[in-house]
């Protein structure tokens, strides 16, 4: 079966487009200002996986080995910071696409 992601879709579930014009360039850039401002309401821990995640492209061992928490943690974190994002995003009736 084909993941989300081979699918082109990304972590939030928005369907990414191959080609991208300028009005897809000033959405893109809007959704991303709106995500990090969504990130930085996150608790320490979780904004700091997600961080180091998805800003910084850090594996998911790596940000255990940097935040000195296991990988399972690392993972916990991410997932608890992905269910705060998106109910913030329902909350804020917030359109990221």
């Amino acid at each position: 079966t084909v993941t989300e992601a081979e699918a082109g879709y990304d972590v939030l579930g928005s369907l990414r487009f191959a080609e991208r014009n300028v009005e897809d360039a000033m959405v893109s850039e809007q959704i991303e200002r709106d995500v990090r401002a969504l990130v930085e309401l996150l608790p320490p821990e979780q904004r700091e996986v997600v961080m180091m995640r998805y800003f910084s492209g850090l594996s998911f061992k790596d940000i255990a080995e940097q935040t000195d928490v296991s990988i399972n943690t690392a993972l916990g974190r991410m997932r608890y910071a992905l269910i705060n994002l998106r109910r913030m995003i329902k909350e804020k009736n917030m359109v990221l696409c």
